[in-house]
């Protein structure tokens, strides 16, 4: 089949095309509202600017296709193959992604608000300035992937592979990545105001001046974390490792460090004012110039062998 006839079939009011092979065709620009295309073979096919709102597209292949500017508000593309597909600007706003595979795929720009992309691989994937507003994309895979200045607003990140990703300025207000593995990603300069981040990995990540302010990170791991001038004010940290974190002029106030681990951290000219330190273990901190608004040596079960005191003294 090629493309005029699949136009005037679908003219003539026929909707189903599932399993036909269209690949190479031209179909930019076309209506193909609500069509059936199930398991449909589009490799490299041009469907930039095309109409394809509520269309039935699960398990097609659209591997290097053309999908730039498409319209593809709630359709379901369940298990679909879009492998190095250009998205660009496109919009797929409540579409259904479940388990698609959009690696490499560049979605720059795109609207996922709504998206389901549950157990999607996004891997090395492009989500430049995407819009990933209350998305779902529980156990993603998006390593390696660029969600630089993307807002993901209230998105739900459960137990997602974040590995090495970008997410520099991007916007993750509210939203949910408890379990999720963000090891060596950078989140510089990222809003993660009162996001969820419990029992998180996030080793060795970026975060400096990152905004997480109300953030919860109980039990997460921070371990040779970057969270220079970091905004973490009333942060829940009960129970994180944070050891050899940099934390240096980073906000604590009124933070929850109760039993967290920042053994070796750098807390240099770190704000420590009403932050609480029950059982915290700072054992070989630098603290030089830290501001705190009480005694440490008051505070209940603190370990601070061999720390660097905000007077500049070492403890012993």
């Amino acid at each position: 089949m090629d493309a005029h006839e699949l136009l005037e079939r679908y003219a003539a009011g026929e909707r189903n095309f599932d399993t036909v092979d269209l690949s190479g065709t031209y179909l930019s620009g076309a209506d193909l509202r609500g069509v059936d295309l199930k398991k449909a073979i589009l490799c490299e096919a041009d469907l930039s600017g095309a109409y394809l709102v509520g269309a039935e597209l699960n398990g097609v292949v659209l591997r290097e296709a053309n999908l730039s500017g498409a319209r593809l508000s709630g359709a379901h593309l369940n298990g679909a193959d879009l492998s190095k597909a250009n998205l660009v600007g496109a919009d797929l706003s409540s579409t259904m992604l479940w388990r698609a595979v959009l690696k490499r795929a560049n979605l720059a720009g795109a609207n996922l608000n709504r998206a389901s992309l549950n157990e999607a691989n996004l891997a090395e994937a492009n989500l430049a300035t995407a819009d990933l507003r209350d998305a779902k994309l529980t156990g993603a895979n998006l390593t390696g992937a660029n969600l630089s200045e993307a807002t993901l607003v209230k998105a739900t990140l459960c137990k997602a592979k974040l590995v090495l990703a970008s997410l520099c300025g991007a916007n993750l207000e509210r939203a949910d990545l408890a379990e999720a593995n963000l090891s060596d990603s950078d989140l510089s300069w990222v809003n993660l105001d009162g996001a969820n981040l419990r029992a998180a990995n996030l080793s060795r990540v970026n975060l400096g001046e990152a905004e997480l302010t109300g953030a919860n990170l109980y039990r997460a791991n921070l371990t040779a974390a970057k969270l220079i001038v970091a905004i973490l004010r009333g942060a829940n940290l009960e129970r994180a490792e944070l050891i050899s974190a940099n934390l240096s002029s980073a906000d604590l106030s009124w933070a929850n460090l109760d039993d967290a681990n920042l053994s070796g951290a750098n807390l240099h000219r770190a704000i420590l004012e009403d932050t609480r330190l029950s059982s915290t273990i700072l054992r070989g901190a630098d603290l030089n110039e830290a501001k705190l608004n009480s005694e440490i040596h008051a505070l209940n079960f603190l370990d601070f062998s061999w720390a660097t005191m905000p007077d500049g003294a070492v403890h012993s």
